[in-house]
């Protein structure tokens, strides 16, 4: 069962735990894929927006910004522009996995998470409903129960529900994500 919980219902015990988890989730799936021979050849780092997702598509700066959002609906979280011309494709040496969600905004405008692969028809991976958390404004972050794992060449189509219309770069929020890869492309 996929759902959000916020670090004031936790312990940091099992922070560690969501974090362990995630991180291994993007070891064994670098293996499995091949991309190394053993987990020594593999670097685990926080992603970097626009570095890892790409600048053309995806973020455009190295910290999560929203594009203007012209009314409630789904749309995108990524500060190049609407989906889903400008959903990234993970490089073909990454791995990445998404834990956790944060969103410190005074009047928080996005109210859920929609993970998905592809494009225009793309396939939900998980659903995450955030406003419970962060409109009671107890804890602006929030972990993910299971991570949320794309593979190299995966489209990163990843849609958040806005209440209403945001500006550029009005909602503060990011994503925890590790990025799994070969030592030697960003870090040696």
């Amino acid at each position: 069962m996929s759902y959000v919980i916020s670090t004031n219902e936790i312990t940091l015990t099992d922070i560690k735990g969501f974090r362990g988890a995630s991180v291994e989730a993007g070891i064994a799936r670098a293996l499995a894929l091949g991309l190394a021979r053993s987990r020594d050849e593999l670097i685990v780092r926080e992603a970097l927006p626009a570095t890892d997702f790409g600048t053309a598509t995806g973020w455009a700066l190295e910290f999560y910004s929203n594009p203007a959002i012209a009314a409630a609906g789904w749309g995108s979280p990524f500060s190049t522009g609407a989906l889903p011309a400008f959903a990234p494709t993970l490089a073909n040496s990454k791995v990445a996995v998404f834990y956790k969600f944060s969103d410190w905004s005074a009047n928080p405008a996005i109210a859920a998470i929609r993970f998905r692969i592809g494009g225009t028809g793309a396939t939900t991976k998980v659903v995450y409903q955030t406003q419970l958390i962060t409109g009671t404004k107890l804890e602006p972050d929030m972990y993910f129960t299971e991570p949320v794992v794309y593979d190299p060449q995966d489209v990163v189509y990843i849609e958040v529900y806005y209440t209403g219309a945001v500006a550029v770069g009005a909602e503060d929020f990011a994503f925890g994500c590790y990025i799994t890869e070969r030592a030697g492309a960003n870090v040696s």
